[in-house]
């Protein structure tokens, strides 16, 4: 574990929310700084939520994610990949060029 300061991120409020209530495990992001230097163990602060990164996995996009991680920990409202696709599109205004990267995290406070 790191000992760096947390991070601060922002994040949807509904999607906080699922932070707080378990059911949001994996958090994404686009593969840029300053997320790119996020590493296992480093503490995110949210708003209203604090978590620790248990594991980091990059994809080269947003459907190779959706391929291999299960969407309900991503976007836990989503009823199928397609929905969770757009939604993640929503909050990233189009398809990242330096891929993604998937957060696993765990909910401390």
């Amino acid at each position: 574990m790191t000992s760096k300061a947390p991070l601060h991120f922002e994040i949807k409020p509904q999607w906080e929310e699922a932070i707080r209530e378990g059911r949001k495990t994996i958090d994404v992001r686009v593969n840029a700084k300053p997320y790119a230097d996020v590493e296992k163990g480093d503490i995110i602060r949210y708003s209203s939520a604090k978590v620790r990164v248990k594991k980091i996995r990059a994809y080269p996009g947003l459907s190779d994610l959706l391929a291999h991680e299960d969407r309900r920990k991503i976007v836990p409202e989503a009823k199928n990949n397609q929905e969770a696709l757009q939604k993640l599109l929503e909050g990233m205004h189009n398809e990242p060029a330096h891929g993604v990267l998937a957060f696993e995290i765990e909910f401390i406070q």
